[in-house]
């Protein structure tokens, strides 16, 4: 008689020799293994998120210090852009093979070998400050002029762009550097691409094997969910370490509001490599598998060994192709992380720009308000599916639906937002009261008027003179285009908390930076926005179980890393170009200094919303309607196949 494969629960008694005398007599007790704490999938789990974890939290750690970075080796954001593409670039580059090999082979050391890979991809990321720290923060002290913003003058020197002998020698040593770091960063982080790749794809489809299939849901719900913390983690880390100088041991004699202040952007890299290294060594311990009898590991292994890489590659990845549901799936995925990654790489900004809020707050509530509200998300989902155990076809209809759910509510976003900053003029040559001042070329330096209007500089108001309150707060008076009569917020507000005698406002003055204003609306935005992620959230864990569902079960790992690579090619790479370009195009107003046009110095704030969440939302729309192509088909798919197989097993059946 043909034997029936043992149920997962009695795979874990075989294994665990608690057999209850039912299957003692067809197992040889000389091929018996002594099973020790790594025998656990909750011991695998624990080690396996961590690393998780670690890698999401470099990879927003990074994301949280581009500004450091830019400003010590002064490159644009186009190019901490390419910087972050190269990590997907590396997933794209080994994600079909390593995931053939490895789903094949023994997953937790593989998974162990690339996590080591990351571990240096993510040392290497701090030689640059190694090699070239010091020397690097000399050029920027020397090349660093703290002063007022330009003045009017009619002698034509209101611009004070600084574009001497010393500046150039200046400009010419940080570009050198940078023409080293810069491509030995990418390598770096390309390499960390690679290490993602193993960890990404591997870690789910183990899991997966080793638990029951009822089980399941409740695992990829913690495994996903869980792994948002690595990120809120990664903004949190940043935070800390750019407050620490980048010379943790020296202290400079100013505080990091001192435009002068770097601060410690590789100390976060130190801690995650030495703590993924540890993790590795710990993954090496794993077995191959840890719900399995001792017979048939020994088969399996004797069984691969005979058969050569790549025997059947080529018709593994046409299966994969052919897989009508999976590639609907894929579509769907690379559609619904565009709009997430999209909106979380320019999330601060946005908040920045749109509601006025500093960098630390607008970091603090992309952190740590969208992503663990998302994480939340995931795991309840988890726990419902567990709980009610739905079909595959209404999993796809839950995860169609919070497509839809999401594009709608980018929609309603749009229509929540501060009142637009109001400027004097973006032309400086409009101001007939200031065109003998000179002002052209002068860097974008705001002001707020006691007018409660914005100049863009105190040149442009015909402010004639200066004074210094604090590092960054200066005070511009005798400024002929200001209404003295007028006192706005602002301006009286500045007066007040540094003491300025009253003699200030008999003469029309302005404050440095923009008027701006009180505006509440950043309550309703982070109600609705939670709200948003927490929905979406919920659809992500049936999306994953019918990706691992909809193959065969040697075909998982590959299946994964089919959709790792879509998501890289189609999907994380061209996303910051995207949702830069609808950025760039809100763009009314350029920096300019020494004749260079520069970054953006100012936004039209209604077609920043527009561009930026309607594009988010028209992704996800197209997103819905691949979902839609999933559910008409996932009717095919078994949810619980270690369920079926158990119920057709007769009765009392127990041999092997």
């Amino acid at each position: 008689m043909k034997g029936v494969e043992a149920t997962p629960e009695e795979q874990e008694r075989l294994a665990t020799g608690n057999n209850n005398g039912s299957l003692d007599c067809k197992l040889p007790p000389q091929q018996a293994r002594p099973r020790t704490a790594f025998h656990s999938t909750r011991m695998f789990m624990l080690v396996f998120l961590s690393g998780w974890v670690l890698q999401g939290m470099f990879l927003t750690y990074f994301v949280s210090v581009t500004t450091t970075v830019e400003k010590l080796f002064k490159v644009e954001s186009k190019t901490t852009g390419t910087l972050l593409a190269a990590t997907e670039i590396g997933q794209i580059c080994t994600a079909l093979f390593l995931t053939y090999l490895a789903g094949r082979g023994h997953r937790p050391r593989w998974i162990a070998c690339m996590m080591l890979v990351l571990a240096v991809g993510v040392i290497g990321c701090v030689v640059p400050h190694i090699m070239y720290g010091t020397r690097l923060m000399d050029v920027h002290l020397d090349s660093h002029r703290g002063g007022s913003a330009p003045v009017c003058s009619a002698d034509g020197n209101s611009s004070m762009v600084t574009c001497d002998d010393a500046h150039a020698r200046s400009t010419a040593a940080r570009s050198y550097i940078t023409s080293v770091v810069i491509p030995w960063l990418f390598v770096c982080l390309l390499v960390v691409g690679v290490g993602q790749t193993g960890i990404a794809t591997l870690g789910i489809p183990y899991v997966d094997d080793n638990v029951g299939s009822k089980q399941s849901p409740l695992y990829m719900g913690i495994t996903i969910g869980i792994r948002v913390i690595g990120p809120a983690l990664g903004f949190l880390l940043g935070a800390l370490c750019t407050r620490v100088y980048v010379d943790p041991l020296k202290d400079p004699g100013y505080e990091y509001s001192d435009p002068r202040w770097v601060g410690a952007w590789w100390l976060g890299m130190v801690f995650i490599a030495g703590f993924i290294v540890i993790l590795s060594t710990l993954m090496f311990f794993f077995p191959r598998q840890i719900k399995q009898g001792p017979m048939q590991l020994t088969l399996k292994k004797s069984k691969e060994k005979n058969e050569p890489f790549f025997k059947d590659f080529f018709v593994t990845i046409k299966r994969q192709l052919t897989n009508d549901i999976l590639m609907w799936r894929t579509a769907s995925s690379v559609l619904h992380l565009m709009p997430i990654s999209g909106i979380y790489s320019f999330l601060p900004k946005y908040l920045e720009k749109q509601f006025r809020l500093p960098t630390h707050d607008a970091n603090l509530v992309s952190g740590l308000g969208g992503i663990l509200v998302m994480g939340l998300g995931t795991i309840t989902s988890g726990v419902i599916i567990l709980k009610l155990v739905p079909t595959a076809r209404q999993v796809a209809a839950w995860t169609a639906a919070t497509a839809a759910i999401y594009s709608a509510g980018m929609v309603v976003l749009m229509f929540v937002s501060c009142p637009e900053e109001t400027f004097r003029s973006l032309d400086a040559t409009n101001l007939s009261c200031s065109t003998d001042c000179h002002c052209y070329g002068a860097p974008y330096s705001p002001v707020c008027g006691q007018d409660s209007f914005t100049y863009q500089t105190p040149c442009q108001a015909g402010c004639a003179n200066s004074q210094q309150l604090d590092n960054s707060t200066w005070l511009y008076y005798n400024c002929s285009c200001i209404n003295g009569t007028l006192l706005g917020e602002k301006a009286v507000q500045t007066l007040e908390r540094y003491s300025v005698p009253d003699g200030f406002s008999s003469s029309s003055f302005a404050v440095s930076g923009e008027c701006g204003g009180a505006c509440n609306q950043i309550y309703v935005f982070i109600a609705i926005f939670a709200a948003i992620m927490f929905v979406h959230a919920t659809g992500e864990v049936g999306a994953v179980l019918i990706i691992i569902r909809c193959t065969d079960k040697q075909d998982k790992a590959m299946a994964m890393g089919v959709i790792q690579f879509a998501i890289g090619v189609f999907g994380n790479v061209p996303c910051p170009i995207i949702f830069g370009a609808a950025i760039d195009a809100a763009c009314r107003l350029r920096d300019a200094a020494c004749g260079l046009i520069g970054a953006c110095a100012s936004y039209d704030s209604d077609r920043f919303r527009h561009f930026f969440l309607g594009l988010s939302a028209g992704l996800m729309f197209l997103a819905f309607i691949m979902d839609m192509l999933v559910w008409l088909r996932a009717s095919r798919i078994d949810m619980n196949p270690a369920d079926r197989s158990s119920d057709r097993s007769p009765a009392g059946d127990t041999s092997l």
